[in-house]
């Protein structure tokens, strides 16, 4: 009745593996490109820790497929709550208890290294599906 699917091989390690390194990267360049700030380093740490945390956690909620129909829709809601909810309980604590941090632009990092690993997603995301469609014979067009 209700089956469960695993993921189709290869999309495993392309689903954390792609966002992450946007993320890494994009720290990497944070970092490399204002190293005389005070607290960068720590705020582009926080920062990416945080996506981090928020990709990981949506990749394995989506690694789960269900064939119910129920399941096709609340899969991608939770997935996107467990990757939202992280970044806005830091900016919460940002704002409240975490000045140093804030201070030292962990707020602007946060939501710059979201959104670069939504991106990334949403971009793998057409590209695999594209690339479903070609193998079943369909066409990108609607």
């Amino acid at each position: 009745m209700n089956e469960i699917r695993q993921a189709p091989e290869g999309s495993a390690a392309a689903g954390i593996g792609v966002p992450l390194a946007v993320v890494a990267v994009l720290a990497v360049v944070a970092v490399v490109a204002s190293p005389a700030t005070p607290g960068r380093g720590r705020a582009v740490a926080f920062a990416a820790g945080v996506c981090g945390l928020g990709c990981a956690a949506a990749w394995a909620v989506g690694q789960v497929r269900s064939t119910s129909p129920a399941g096709r829709v609340t899969a991608p809601l939770a997935a996107t709550s467990l990757r939202l909810a992280p970044a806005l309980v830091a900016l919460a604590w940002l704002q409240t208890g975490g000045r140093a941090l804030a201070d030292a632009g962990a707020g602007e990092f946060l939501v710059v290294f979201y959104l670069a690993a939504l991106a990334a997603e949403v971009i793998r995301m057409i590209i695999r599906g594209r690339a479903g469609a070609r193998r079943r014979g369909g066409t990108d067009a609607n």
